[in-house]
């Protein structure tokens, strides 16, 4: 029988955490909400929870440096002894915390694992995804050079997809990180003899410190808005919780005065342009809506979103910027297309997605009662979005 899993983890010792700043509350609003499709009765509770949530306490953002540590997986840090450090788990599920910790205990056996003289720790679970190196991973780097006292020392970041890894050097580097001071890392465990870990700034779904908003306005002040548009973000060239008839409705879009923007396509700076001048976005939630977080405050926002997503995140972005944010849950069609079951396609036609933006559709208004916790609410939530991330 295998080790339970909560014995392979220890919190750092009490001189690792080496400082911390604190988090001012955030005032959050219900969302403008449209349904095509009912939200399932099995996540609204725990939606309503988060959505009625309006105000979220700050919390302390912590930085730990430990030594002689080995980091693997999406930036899973174990000590000398094979024992993971707490903070560093993530959103890692139980078996690749046994399989890192496994190609751990390999490494410190044969002495042969690659070393590194120091880093900034700006990979974590989710770092094959843009939208989560965005907000939950390139924060932590600035702030350990900005707020920590580590100036001059380098970010460690993940090396897949290719794409994101491209996309995460291009931010790092506007962020002022130099091309020398990026340094890749796969799965594969890295002894790292000083690492710096930075905690408490996101929680995805749930939580979202404002230090996140003054990163992105920091790093990005140099960068131009483009001409003012309103902006369609297509998900191309992904298939997953798109439109099903996506040629038709980016033609559609197109007639309404719409410019398409593939995220994917464009440089880091030629995103922030491009959201930085936006009038308004619309778009299915992935990645490339995340690119939100650099438009101007009031800016109108539409996500198409499924019924049946489990996800706060995108509302959450949108409060903490000051959007003009409106959801639309949409019916889903299709077999299940990625790790979670709303990564389905969406089934809005062109006339009915031309109607929604042209008309004044009024959101559900909340309902009277205060919402019953489903399954533990926020926290099953959380746990049920570490099990099937995405």
């Amino acid at each position: 029988m295998s080790e339970p899993i909560e014995d392979l983890i220890v919190q750092p010792p009490d001189f690792a955490r080496i400082a911390a700043i604190p988090s001012t509350n955030s005032y959050y609003a219900y969302p403008r909400l449209t349904c095509l499709a009912p939200i399932p009765e099995t996540i609204r509770p725990t939606l309503e929870t988060i959505w009625r949530k309006d105000i979220h306490r700050g919390r302390d953002v912590v930085a730990y440096r430990f030594t002689d540590v080995y980091v693997a997986e999406e930036g899973l840090a174990f000590d000398q002894s094979g024992k993971l450090l707490a903070p560093t788990r993530t959103y890692h599920d139980d078996e690749q915390i046994r399989r890192a910790h496994a190609a751990v205990l390999t490494a410190i056996g044969s002495g042969s694992a690659r070393t590194l003289e120091r880093g900034i720790l700006a990979k974590s679970r989710g770092a094959d995804n843009y939208g989560h190196f965005l907000v939950e991973m390139l924060p932590r780097a600035w702030l350990a050079r900005t707020r920590f006292g580590f100036p001059d020392w380098p970010a460690i970041i993940f090396d897949e997809p290719a794409p994101v890894r491209d996309v995460a050097r291009a931010a790092l580097q506007v962020a002022g990180f130099a091309p020398e001071e990026i340094v890749v890392t796969g799965r594969e465990p890295v002894l790292v003899r000083d690492l710096v870990a930075i905690d408490g700034l996101t929680s995805h779904s749930t939580y979202l410190s404002p230090h996140v908003m003054q990163c992105f306005d920091t790093i990005t002040a140099g960068i131009a808005p483009a001409p003012e548009a309103d902006l369609y973000a297509t998900r191309r060239p992904a298939r997953i919780r798109e439109f099903v008839e996506e040629p038709a409705i980016a033609e559609r879009l197109r007639t309404m005065g719409y410019r398409e923007v593939e995220a994917a396509a464009l440089s880091f700076e030629d995103q922030v342009a491009a959201f930085k001048g936006a009038r308004s976005v619309v778009g299915c939630m992935g990645a490339a809506i995340t690119n939100i977080v650099f438009c101007r405050p009031g800016t109108e926002v539409v996500v198409f979103t499924p019924s049946s997503a489990g996800e706060t995140f995108f509302w959450m972005l949108a409060q903490a910027r000051r959007l003009r944010y409106r959801e639309i849950r949409c019916p889903e069609i299709g077999p299940q297309l990625w790790a979670m079951p709303w990564d389905r396609l969406i089934d809005v036609s062109p006339a009915e997605l031309e109607r929604l933006l042209t008309r004044s559709t009024p959101s559900e208004p909340p309902a009277d009662r205060k919402p019953s916790r489903l399954h533990g609410g926020v926290s099953a939530f959380r746990a049920a979005l570490a099990r099937v991330w995405r």
